[in-house]
């Protein structure tokens, strides 16, 4: 798997917080700042742990150690593979080893950082890695997360905003409804939209309010770059989801066709009269292709669901969709696709989008 890693930098002179020869009563642990720092010396900059252990002021050994302890295996582009050094990974396997000790909260007396992530994740309803990121805060996302979890330092409900990542399920038997076409099941969906390498392949769902009957909304998620589309619905019959894709055929008239080549959804029954819904409203032809995910496989549309859990960070269960006007709608579609995500290095959809 390809993954991804983080550096960051510090503007003006990279020694200024790092390499101050003060001397201390003893020995302090590396810190998160000096292993992004050491992860730039090391993978970019390819310096030697003894150079790196001289601007850091710390003894060659520990740098060799630290380096040993955060070395992950990378793939290039090219499918060649070779071995870096990770900031965030080592940072996460020390908190995890600190919280096995039990020690002291590492954030328990910063009462100003502990106001600034909860205003993060309550008020602006930012993830617990956008928080780290947007306050480049000394702490990773998973402390925070454990923190969350065990209720000692945050005033956040686990589960309220924050949901606990659950593993895939799997041994679901992929099984084609009856009422679907083979061809239509995502089996048979364009490679392209698989490997996420072409834009215009989509993925949606409809939100549900307090009751079954009533507004809904309609998501589409894009899976390249996440751009997310919402259209509050009056019920969630399929000819209200073709009524809401006609409406967006004749707002883009030609740039429909290359902005929506395929949506994938599940198999509920609104979305079960495909014929309805790909036929146009301005030609005599399909205006897109539509696939199926299979039965009980919600991650096969995994980009539309974690965007959903987005929304209701704005909406959460058992609020009525009557309630939400089309104005609030449309700003938590702009929050969404301004979001800034760990995926893109901290960039939105809306800035990826502007690449195209």
């Amino acid at each position: 798997m390809i993954q991804l890693f983080l550096t960051k930098t510090i503007g003006g002179n990279n020694m200024s917080l790092l390499n101050d020869n003060t001397k201390t009563g003893g020995y302090k642990h590396l810190n998160y700042t000096e292993r992004t720092q050491i992860e730039r010396w090391h993978n970019i900059d390819k310096k030697k742990p003894k150079e790196i252990a001289s601007l850091l002021n710390k003894s060659t050994k520990t740098i060799k150690r630290e380096i040993k302890k955060g070395i992950v295996k990378n793939l290039n582009s090219d499918l060649t593979e070779k071995f870096v050094y990770s900031a965030s990974l080592s940072q996460e396997r020390y908190d995890y080893n600190i919280a096995a000790k039990g020690p002291d909260l590492k954030i328990g007396n910063d009462i100003k950082l502990i106001k600034a992530i909860e205003d993060k994740i309550k008020k602006e309803k930012k993830s617990p890695e956008v928080a780290v990121n947007e306050l480049d805060a000394n702490i990773s996302a998973v402390t925070i997360r454990n923190y969350i979890n065990s209720g000692n330092i945050f005033d956040i409900i686990p589960g309220k905003i924050i949901y606990k990542k659950e593993p895939k399920t799997k041994n679901h038997k992929k099984v084609v409804c009856d009422k679907v076409p083979a061809e239509k099941s995502i089996d048979f969906r364009p490679e392209e939209a698989n490997n996420r390498s072409v834009y215009g392949h989509w993925e949606g769902d409809l939100v549900i309010g307090r009751r079954k009957k009533g507004a809904v909304l309609l998501t589409l998620t894009e899976r390249v770059t996440r751009e997310e589309i919402i259209i509050k619905l009056p019920n969630k019959k399929s000819e209200s989801v073709a009524r809401a894709f006609d409406y967006l055929e004749r707002k883009l008239k030609k740039r429909f066709r290359t902005k929506f080549i395929t949506i994938t959804f599940d198999n509920g029954g609104e979305f079960r009269n495909y014929q309805l819904i790909e036929q146009s409203a301005l030609y005599k032809e399909k205006r897109f292709n539509m696939y199926y995910a299979h039965p009980y496989c919600s991650g096969e549309r995994g980009s539309n669901e974690n965007n959903n859990r987005l929304i209701r960070r704005w909406i959460p269960k058992g609020i009525s969709m009557e309630d939400i006007s089309t104005k609030d709608i449309k700003k938590i579609e702009e929050w969404m696709n301004n979001y800034k995500r760990k995926m893109f290095n901290y960039k939105s959809s809306k800035e990826i989008l502007a690449a195209f």
